[in-house]
């Protein structure tokens, strides 16, 4: 029954990524759920983008997931291996993102709790993170296809925080700008201090 309640909430929400359908998601809410959704994206997303990468003629063992998108091929996994590493980046990159959103979410006056922010979110990022992780493993299309994927999650990203959190659109934007922006200072600050310690 959970499970057939999880599609249902992620076809409604895939199609109709809007505040009323996030509103509506949220009668079902539970961490349960949440995890178990995050959970199925990632499994059943990383099945497909193993199936895609051997039948795009790749070898087995240059199978690197959604790692891929920002790692050179060949380059060995830090620890374990990228299969590990891409099923642990998809799950734990979701709630250390969820973290971060809620955190600037209540500094903007947001109002919700985070296990309904984390829920309402997990019914559009589970069916994006598998499609994104087949889009990861395709030759030549899938980069662009993934990047613009991650740029349509916006629009989800936006509603959804409206439907949680009950304000306005530019405050759900701000929730999710501010930290990348943030980000984007920080890594910037970062790489102009060591180019400026290695021109000493």
């Amino acid at each position: 029954m959970m499970g057939i309640t999880l599609f249902i909430s992620w076809w409604k929400a895939f199609l109709h990524p809007w505040t009323p359908t996030f509103r509506d998601a949220l009668d079902h809410k539970s961490n349960l759920r949440t995890w178990v959704g995050v959970a199925a994206g990632a499994l059943l997303g990383f099945s497909l983008s193993w199936l895609a990468h051997l039948l795009s003629g790749q070898p087995p063992q240059a199978y690197m997931g959604i790692a891929s998108i920002w790692v050179a091929a060949g380059t060995p996994p830090p620890f374990s291996s990228w299969v590990v590493i891409a099923l642990l980046g998809v799950i734990l990159g979701y709630f250390d993102f969820e973290i971060v959103l809620f955190i600037f979410a209540r500094l903007l006056g947001g109002k919700g709790s985070f296990g309904a922010q984390a829920y309402a979110q997990s019914v559009f990022y589970a069916p994006l993170a598998v499609i994104q992780q087949v889009f990861a493993v395709t030759p030549i299309v899938g980069r662009p296809l993934f990047f613009l994927l991650a740029v349509y999650s916006l629009l989800p990203t936006t509603t959804s925080l409206k439907a949680v959190h009950g304000y306005s659109t530019w405050r759900a934007v701000l929730t999710w700008l501010l930290p990348i922006l943030l980000n984007v200072v920080v890594a910037y600050a970062i790489v102009m201090l060591l180019i400026s310690n290695a021109a000493r």
